[in-house]
């Protein structure tokens, strides 16, 4: 029973992917010190606006990051995480 256990734990841990994923960046926002990246999506939410003084619409998602991950990309560059 522990070596089903334990090789179980073992499949679990090394399935998982560390593929990384990349947008681009279509807008740039700071707020209260906090830093956002918005991109677009692969789906149209119609259940919940994801507007930023009316600039953003629901067809972009958000990503927050560090300031220094902000200052490094422009708007149109590809950001991988």
């Amino acid at each position: 029973m522990n070596l089903k256990f334990i090789l179980l734990i073992f499949i679990f841990f090394f399935s998982c992917s560390n593929d990384e994923e990349c947008v681009i960046i279509r807008e740039k926002a700071e707020e209260s010190n906090s830093y956002y990246f918005y991109f677009s999506t692969n789906y149209l939410s119609t259940t919940q606006p994801n507007n930023l003084m009316g600039n953003i619409d629901s067809r972009y998602a958000s990503g927050k990051v560090s300031k220094e991950i902000y200052e490094k990309y422009e708007i149109g560059d590809e950001y991988c995480y």
